[in-house]
């Protein structure tokens, strides 16, 4: 952010017989904005300003000022309602994020479940990191489930980058951002385009169909890509798997005698994991969660309880103690396209955090099994 402090230490007025007098200290205070597109939240703590990356996220900030200027077609309001107006500020947690975006005729926000929009739009990912305080970014319920609602980071949380899309970042007032509790109301959001490029930025319904169709196709071409890329890396690295019907595959690395554990049974187990880009992970003995380790934990675990992944559950169905194989979990038996896995958060710590639509691979030892 670029200010530029303006101060007037002294002001001279002369009088009649020509003698010249020192008058009150004046001191002004001028804000320099570069060109670009801004929204202006009017809330009942006060006002902040945003600025609106639409070079980087044109499809997102062309939904934000689209429903902010009732330019675009929703199920909530005729067009030409400003769709933000009266919206509370329904999730505040401190440290973390403020979230409003809902619009005024629904109840309890906190709990919506039905867009309110009546559409979706897929996530548009880019360099913006949610490092620092003040970032603005969309909230979803998973990947290219975006409608409505947005957040405003209060520090560095970083650990969401990738997950979330970020189409802006307070240009002015983040005093008021942080004064801003549950339930606070934000009256309307005024958008201001400066520059002669902003001002070409036109929302109606034909640009932003235009806009969400490209971010689609992209979105679906990058899936593509990844599924094929995950595909090469597993064949060459793990060749030999055997897969299960329900698409988790496994290799058996060491052969033991004996049967595999009966419904009911308590499991002592233990693994190794990785992501597809590398992230390594261990078991925890908090019912077996991954976390960043050097070292596998063991943890105990009845069999048939459900209370771990479906792909680890269902290789350790078939493994006999002291086995050790190789597992390879698809996102459907992991944590899901549309969810994922949030390790704790510990101050100070980068949190670890396994995306929605992540690949794991396990290194899984069943060590022992007791009835």
């Amino acid at each position: 952010m670029r200010k530029i402090i303006i101060s007037l230490l002294l002001a001279l007025t002369i009088t009649a017989s020509g003698q010249i007098t020192q008058g009150p200290v004046l001191s002004c205070r001028v804000m320099y904005m570069p060109d670009g597109i801004y929204a202006t939240f009017n809330t009942n703590k006060g006002k902040f300003k945003v600025s609106l990356d639409y070079k980087k996220t044109p499809m997102t900030v062309a939904n934000f000022i689209g429903l902010s200027e009732g330019t675009i077609k929703n199920i909530s309001y005729p067009p030409g309602v400003p769709f933000f107006k009266g919206s509370v500020w329904h999730r505040v947690v401190p440290g973390h994020v403020i979230q409003g975006g809902e619009p005024s005729i629904v109840k309890d926000p906190a709990n919506q479940e039905t867009s309110t929009t009546g559409y979706e739009i897929p996530n548009e990912i880019t360099g913006l990191s949610h490092d620092k305080a003040g970032m603005l970014g969309m909230a979803n319920g998973g990947p290219h489930t975006n409608t409505c609602e947005y957040y405003i980071t209060l520090g560095d949380r970083s650990y969401l980058d990738g997950n979330y899309t970020l189409f802006g970042e307070v240009f002015e007032g983040m005093d008021v951002v942080n004064k801003i509790v549950q339930g606070d109301t934000t009256f309307s959001i005024t958008i201001e385009r400066k520059g002669d490029e902003a001002a070409r930025f036109i929302v109606n319904d034909e640009t932003f169909k235009l806009l969400v169709d490209n971010q689609w196709k992209k979105v679906n071409e990058e899936k593509e890509q990844r599924k094929n890329r995950e595909e090469k890396y597993i064949s060459e690295i793990y060749p030999g798997l055997t897969t299960l019907p329900d698409g988790t595959r496994y290799k058996v690395l060491n052969t033991v005698k004996g049967k595999p554990a009966a419904e009911g049974s308590v499991l002592t187990v233990s693994y190794t994991g990785k992501l597809i880009n590398g992230t390594k992970f261990t078991s925890t003995t908090d019912e077996g969660k991954p976390d960043i380790g050097s070292k596998a934990t063991s943890f105990t675990y009845t069999l048939g309880k459900g209370k771990i992944i479906k792909g680890l559950e269902v290789v350790l169905r078939e493994m006999k103690a002291g086995e050790k194989r190789v597992v390879v979990i698809p996102p459907s038996q992991a944590y899901g396209e549309k969810s994922g896995f949030y390790g704790k958060s510990i101050p100070g710590q980068r949190r670890f955090v396994i995306s929605p639509g992540e690949t794991l691979i396990l290194e899984v030892t069943l060590e022992g099994i007791s009835q």
